[in-house]
């Protein structure tokens, strides 16, 4: 966490099976100076996304059922003052007072809001503690104490990335037609996330209903990404640099044989990947869930396999008695492609050739004498 702007720590009393809920709220945002402050800042930030906490992406609902809460959140973004902060923390906490009375089992717990950035982005992070447990809170709802915090202290929380959402909000040129794949890359906008430490089925509860989450991300997106980034990281990690491709491969198999919306996890995405680099280097991959489902490459915890999007990694084979190639649908092309296919000749055209083979060809055909001769300059 590179600076914490606001903080603020309101109160939702509720019991279980009681049908009625109420809030104490602060009117004054918490000095943000103080150790204890930042410490809790900084622990709860540092639980979205651990590994144990199922993090999905997606936005704000647009069905009219997402309540004030998404609204209140749109004048930080370019006026992140303590007054618009206070505002959207009080909205908030209206909302869930709310949708934990509608719900018997719903409990309450202490809601911390902070607004910080981290790596060159701005965040809204809101957090749900249990009251027993975690830190120590004086009766004008100030941190006392925190004591540390891990997953079974954290209730649930949301945090919203201010600056995506900024770019989901900015209009967009044009005659207002969306086209499939403009379609699709607004659902990929996805600018927050959301996570609940007890089960994934659990996390439609009232607190993500009550400040207007809902999943959304492009499977086809998705898709490609989950191969894209499980060959990156494996490449990256040098012990099992050479399992890259095979790993790849295997992920791309797995899918394939799943059908189309089928849900995949990426605890099995992992699992793929450990039985490809082996026993005794599985413990590299121990890093990758965790990869996958940060804020940079944004893999939901479970996510739909869209079959369209592996077509491209249909492979496409052929052999005559002195060859034989295999290659990625991907690939092909009639230009601009790494496979060229001319329809009137009926022949194929390899493009960007990696080096090590070019040097083969190249020293067959010198060998045949059948290279042109280059002139000296």
């Amino acid at each position: 966490m590179d600076e914490l702007r606001f903080a603020i720590i309101h109160t939702l009393d509720k019991a279980t099976g009681a049908t009625a809920a109420d809030i104490r709220t602060r009117d004054s945002v918490l000095d943000v100076t103080k150790p204890v402050v930042r410490s809790l800042a900084e622990q709860l930030a540092k639980l979205v996304g651990k590994d144990g906490s199922a993090v999905f992406w997606g936005q704000f609902g647009t069905n009219r059922r997402e309540g004030m809460f998404p609204t209140s959140v749109q004048p930080l973004i370019s006026d992140c003052t303590e007054e618009t902060f206070i505002t959207m923390s009080k909205v908030a906490m209206k909302e869930l007072k709310d949708k934990a009375a509608a719900q018997n089992f719903a409990t309450g717990g202490h809601v911390c809001f902070f607004a910080y950035r981290s790596q060159g982005s701005t965040f809204l992070l809101v957090a749900m503690i249990k009251e027993r447990g975690g830190m120590v809170l004086s009766a004008e709802l100030e941190p006392t104490e925190i004591i540390e915090i891990d997953l079974s202290k954290l209730h649930q929380a949301a945090r919203v990335n201010l600056d995506r959402y900024g770019e989901f909000l900015a209009p967009v040129a044009g005659d207002g037609l969306a086209t499939e794949q403009e379609a699709e890359e607004t659902t990929e906008k996805t600018y927050l996330c959301f996570i609940n430490r007890r089960s994934q089925a659990d996390v439609a509860g009232y607190f993500v209903e009550a400040l207007g989450c809902e999943k959304g991300v492009a499977s086809g997106r998705t898709t490609k990404a989950v191969v894209t980034a499980v060959r990156a990281f494996v490449k990256s990690v040098v012990p099992i640099r050479e399992k890259a491709s095979a790993a790849r491969l295997a992920v791309i198999e797995y899918m394939q044989a799943r059908e189309d919306g089928a849900m995949i996890t990426l605890d099995k995405i992992a699992a793929v990947v450990r039985h490809v680099v082996g026993v005794d280097l599985e413990h590299h991959v121990d890093g990758l869930k965790g990869h996958l489902n940060s804020e940079s490459v944004q893999i939901p915890d479970e996510f739909p396999v869209s079959a369209k999007a592996l077509r491209v990694y249909t492979r496409i084979a052929g052999k005559s008695s002195h060859w034989q190639i295999s290659f990625e649908n991907g690939a092909l092309g009639v230009q601009d492609a790494e496979i060229i296919y001319d329809a009137e000749e009926q022949s194929l055209k390899f493009t960007r050739l990696p080096q090590d083979m070019v040097n083969k060809v190249e020293e067959a055909l010198a060998a045949r004498a059948q290279l042109p001769v280059i002139a000296a300059g």
